[in-house]
């Protein structure tokens, strides 16, 4: 009962802050209107129990794709420069380019690597955007949904068959080598062709000359050469100078008065649980995730006919209680403010709650990624692809 889980919390709290503790979480801690305030709530709870700086302690982030880092290091947030310095003018958010894109000041996109009219919410509305362009140019390895959209696709080289430097979230620097060889361009040799037919003079050669060009930019990188990264095969963590750094903030946090700062929000019902415990209507509460069978959308992983076997099509997991109430020997639509999906099957699920539904969203055909509005985190603009409200048709 209530009791007896209380006495288990407070057991958990003593339990963490008198250990040493390892907070890691995913993705979708973010992925609510207030994910921002979820993740500073972990970092308070990390500093005040003394669970940073120390081996075997710590919060870790558990990026989504290999890279992610190293893009935000590099300055590929709108609001940030390489090394995390300030630009003059901000850039836009997604939810923001969309919205310049369908009132026409944006008009062309080059996109790379990302499947932008599959894995982004309000799909309805990326739709109309892209359509609103007067240029779209990919570079891709597979045929996904948007290159179907696009005036110029190139082909370029995967990761597997690419040199250059990924940085993950524990900060590690790899000089990745190609498993397989390919005559194929990578992303950097197409951009300087374009570049220099628009009159640039851009001379890389090779990623050497291009990862040289970063160490004078970025800072915490500038201790890694080349030929140390080719050295240590295992990595080096940022920031580096003449050694690079296991762990941060041994003695001192990187602010003003070398002391931890604290984000504090009062607290409220998060989205999700307020939905759940809040009902106003008879309405379903739609949340979604991933498979162990497919990574992300899946683009690479459904050419495994292996994997693809195992999940050819997406399907809605729904309660033992709720299971009921729907004929299960026939497919449904869910349906939400904002769209709807293809008529997708259903399964039931003994560890879902009641009035709670659960879907992937790997395959484009089911569209489940329309039934998602603009509604975000309220710092980043973070789709909210963790709590929204549908209806079984």
């Amino acid at each position: 009962g209530y009791e007896h889980l209380t006495i288990q919390i407070k057991e958990l709290a003593r339990t963490y802050a008198k250990s040493k503790s390892l907070i890691i979480w995913g993705l979708g801690v973010t992925e609510h209107l207030d994910g921002s305030f979820a993740v500073s709530a972990i970092a308070n709870l990390a500093l005040l129990t003394g669970n940073i700086g120390k081996v075997g302690a710590g919060i870790m982030p558990l990026r989504g794709q290999n890279n992610v880092q190293g893009t935000c290091d590099m300055g590929c947030l709108p609001n940030y420069l390489p090394d995390y310095k300030k630009p003059e003018v901000e850039g836009l958010k997604s939810i923001e380019m969309f919205d310049e894109m369908i009132h026409g000041n944006v008009k062309a996109i080059y996109n790379l690597g990302e499947d932008l009219t599959h894995i982004h919410a309000n799909l309805n509305k990326i739709n109309k955007a892209i359509q609103n362009l007067e240029l779209l140019v990919v570079n891709d390895i597979v045929d996904v949904s948007i290159s179907k959209k696009a005036d110029i696709i190139f082909g370029v080289k995967s990761a597997y068959e690419k040199i250059g430097v990924y940085v993950n979230a524990e900060r590690r620097l790899h000089l990745n080598q190609p498993l397989v060889e390919s005559n194929r361009l990578d992303d950097w040799e197409v951009l300087q062709l374009i570049a220099n037919f628009m009159n640039t003079n851009w001379s890389y050669k090779n990623s050497k000359d291009i990862w040289q060009e970063i160490q004078k930019e970025v800072s915490r990188y500038s201790g890694a050469s080349y030929e140390m990264l080719l050295e240590n095969r295992d990595g080096l963590q940022w920031p580096i100078l003449d050694k690079d750094t296991k762990r941060l903030y041994e003695q001192k946090f990187h602010t003003k008065t070398s002391l931890g700062k604290f984000r504090y929000k009062q607290y409220d019902l998060r989205g999700f649980t307020k939905a759940l415990y809040e009902k106003s209507t008879p309405k379903m509460t739609l949340t979604t995730g991933r498979i162990v069978y497919h990574y992300n959308n899946a683009s690479q992983t459904k050419e495994s006919l292996k994997l693809l076997e195992y999940h050819d099509e997406d399907v809605v997991y729904i309660s033992h209680e709720d299971i009921k109430s729907i004929d299960i020997n026939k497919k449904h639509i869910l349906k939400s403010l904002y769209g709807e999906t293809k008529p997708l099957q259903f399964k039931e699920s003994k560890s879902l709650k009641k009035g709670v539904l659960y879907t992937t969203f790997h395959h484009f055909e089911s569209n489940i990624n329309a039934l998602f509005g603009d509604e975000g985190d309220c710092f980043t603009k973070t789709s909210r692809f963790k709590a929204v409200e549908v209806e079984i048709i």
